[in-house]
C-alpha cells in the first residue's frame, strides 16, 4: 500500500482529501502545518507528498528545502497546490523538483487521485541530480487520466450543496476576521490576524473549487496571494492595501447574498487596454495582468487611445492619471461619450492617493484607482471584481 503524507491547516479539507485517498486504497496521514509535516516526514517515510505552497508561516517551499536537504527524503515524489497569481512562488520550487503543480482553486479530490496514479506510474524526476531537474510539469501538459475513480458522479453537487449551506458562515467569519485585521493595524496583532484571514480564506478557496464557483475561487485565489505578499512584506501593509482587502471582501459578500454565485463557469477571456505614458510603468501592467491570463494591450498615447476606443470594444480600461497633452481624467470623461464605452470598467493608475485624486476620478467616471507603485497581484483583484461586476 503506498503511502501519502497529506499536508493541509483546513481539518474539513484534509478530511475530504484523506477521505478520497483512503477510499482508492492508499495509506494516509495529515499533518496540519509545515512545522508537523517535517516532525511526520522522517518517521513515515511516505511514497508521496501533497503540499501546499500557501500555509502561513513555514511554507510548503520551506518544507520542500527541509526534504531535498534530507538524505532519505530527497527523492520523495511531490505534488504541489499552487495559487497561478504568484508565479515566483512556483518558480522557486522548480529548482525543488515537484512532480505536479496544481492549481488549488481548479483541483478536487478525484482529479488529485487521478493525478497521483499518473506519477506514481511514470519514472521518477529525482531519479538524476537536482541540478539537472527541469521546471515542474505544468497542469496544462498532465496526460489524460489512465482510470477514473468510481463513486465520485455526484461529488460535484454534494460539494455544490455543501459550499450553498457553508457559504454564509464562511463568509460572515470572513468578514470578522477582516475587522479583526484592520483594527489591528500597525500594533503587535496584525501579523496573527492577517494569517488567521489568509488560513480562511484558502478554505474558501477550495471549497469554491471544488464546488464549481470558478469564478469566486479565481477573485479568492487573486485575494489570497495579496495577502501571502503582505504575510511576506509587512512593510507594504498600508491604507491602500487594507482598503483593497476590506473592499474585496465585501464584493464578495454581497455577491453572495444577491445569488449571483450560481452556476458559475470559468470566466471568458477579457480584453484588456492600458494607457500609461511612462513605458517602463505600462509594460510592468502588462505583465501583472499577464500572471492572471488577461491578456491586455498597452497604449503610451492617450489621443491614440481615445481613437483605439472610438474603434474597439474593452472589458476594462487602465488609465495612468498623470498624462501629457490628455490625462486619465479627461480621456475618461471623453470614454463616457462614446457608444462602446459608456460603461466600461475604468481603474485609474496614478502616483497620487489624497482623497482630492479619488474624488475627481469618480466624478470623470472612474470604478476604480490603484496608486504606484503597483502591486501585481492588487491591480489583478481590482481588474477580476470590475469584471465579475460588469458580468
Amino acid at each position: 500500500m503506498k503511502k501519502i503524507l497529506f499536508v493541509e491547516d483546513n481539518a474539513l479539507i484534509a478530511s475530504i482529501y484523506s477521505h478520497k485517498l483512503a477510499e482508492v486504497g492508499f495509506d494516509v496521514v495529515v499533518a496540519v502545518d509545515g512545522l508537523e509535516a517535517m516532525k511526520k516526514l522522517p518517521e513515515f517515510k511516505p511514497d508521496l507528498v501533497v503540499l501546499d505552497l500557501m500555509m502561513p508561516k513555514l511554507t510548503g517551499a520551506d518544507v520542500l528545502k527541509f526534504m531535498r536537504q534530507d538524505a532519505e527524503l530527497k527523492f520523495t515524489r511531490v505534488i504541489v497546490f499552487s495559487n497561478s497569481f504568484l508565479s515566483d512562488l512556483v518558480e522557486q520550487i522548480s529548482a525543488l523538483a515537484v512532480e505536479r503543480t496544481l492549481v488549488k482553486a481548479a483541483v478536487n479530490p478525484t482529479r488529485l487521485v487521478e493525478v497521483i496514479h499518473q506519477v506514481l506510474v511514470e519514472p521518477s524526476r529525482l531519479a538524476e541530480p537536482l541540478k539537472m531537474i527541469s521546471p515542474p510539469v505544468p497542469e496544462a501538459s498532465v496526460p489524460e487520466p489512465v482510470a477514473k475513480p468510481e463513486g465520485d458522479a455526484e461529488f460535484p453537487t454534494r460539494m455544490g450543496r455543501q459550499f450553498a449551506e457553508r457559504a454564509p458562515i464562511i463568509l460572515q467569519e470572513l468578514r470578522q476576521m477582516c475587522r479583526d485585521f484592520l483594527d489591528a493595524a500597525e500594533s503587535p496583532a496584525q501579523a496573527d490576524r492577517l494569517i488567521a484571514l489568509n488560513r480562511k480564506l484558502g478554505f474558501l478557496i477550495q471549497m469554491a473549487g471544488m464546488a464549481g464557483y470558478h469564478r469566486t475561487a479565481e477573485l479568492c485565489s487573486a485575494l489570497e496571494a495579496v495577502l501571502f505578499e503582505l504575510l511576506n512584506k509587512p512593510a507594504h501593509i498600508n491604507d491602500a492595501s487594507r482598503h483593497t482587502v476590506a473592499a474585496t471582501i465585501a464584493f464578495l459578500t454581497d455577491r453572495f447574498d444577491r445569488g449571483k454565485l450560481t452556476d458559475e463557469q470559468p470566466r471568458p477571456p477579457a480584453a484588456i487596454l492600458v494607457v500609461d505614458d511612462d513605458i517602463v510603468s505600462n509594460r510592468a501592467l502588462v505583465q501583472a495582468l499577464g500572471r492572471a491570463k488577461l491578456s491586455a494591450t498597452s497604449l503610451a498615447d492617450p489621443f491614440e487611445a481615445l481613437k483605439q476606443l472610438e474603434q474597439t470594444s474593452y472589458n476594462v480600461v487602465l488609465l495612468d492619471i498623470s498624462m501629457p497633452g490628455l490625462d486619465g481624467l479627461a480621456l475618461c470623461e471623453q470614454m463616457r461619450n462614446l457608444p462602446l464605452h459608456k460603461k466600461t470598467p475604468v481603474i485609474f493608475v496614478t502616483s497620487y492617493s489624497d482623497f482630492k485624486t479619488r474624488s475627481r476620478s469618480i466624478l470623470s467616471g472612474g470604478n476604480d484607482l490603484i496608486t504606484k507603485p503597483i502591486s501585481p497581484t492588487e491591480l489583478c483583484v481590482k481588474v477580476i471584481i470590475q469584471l465579475l461586476k460588469a458580468g
